[in-house]
């Protein structure tokens, strides 16, 4: 294969038996995939007509792809920095976030954690990380004053890595 143009992946993972590629491009084996594509093993295909705006995270939750970044659109429709794919088609997840970008997402204790740069999730305040419990968005108690750049759980627990000084009030350099 080809692989992508212009400039590059920012996150993999696997949904539905295929290889997801996340990132800055417009085609991903000569095909039109804006931002986002699928691998099956042995072309790459496009997810919808994708996104308007780079993806910087994925991960699955609930049996759907989940995408972050810096897009306000997903497959037409408009989708502030996080948006869902159930393998047809692309949908919000709630209203979004305000403000930069997703920059990570993961699973942790049954909910989706989103980190990035930014200030609200679903409306409610949530410096730089958020929750999802697949009905609404709220903070991971008081946040981080700086952005959040990765996600990931390790011995039961969450870790985020970032440019912050703070997390939940406490010293986190």
């Amino acid at each position: 294969s080809s692989g992508m143009n212009e400039d590059e992946v920012r996150d993999l993972t696997v949904y539905n038996g295929e290889l997801i590629a996340g990132g800055a491009f417009s085609t991903a084996g000569g095909v039109s995939a804006p931002n986002v594509a699928r691998w099956d093993g042995a072309r790459w295909a496009p997810l919808g007509s994708g996104m308007n705006g780079h993806v910087f995270g994925l991960t699955v939750y609930n049996g759907e792809l989940i995408a972050g970044g810096g897009f306000t659109s997903a497959g037409g429709v408009s989708a502030s920095k996080i948006a869902r794919w159930d393998g047809t088609t692309w949908a919000p997840l709630g209203s979004g976030m305000n403000d930069d970008e997703v920059r990570d997402l993961t699973v942790y204790n049954g909910e989706l954690i989103a980190g990035g740069a930014f200030s609200t999730a679903g409306g409610v305040s949530a410096p730089n990380v958020a929750r999802w419990d697949g009905a609404r968005g709220a903070p991971r108690g008081s946040g981080m004053n700086g952005h959040v750049f990765g996600l990931t759980v390790y011995n039961g627990e969450l870790i985020a890595g970032g440019g912050f000084t703070s997390a939940g009030g406490v010293s986190a350099s």
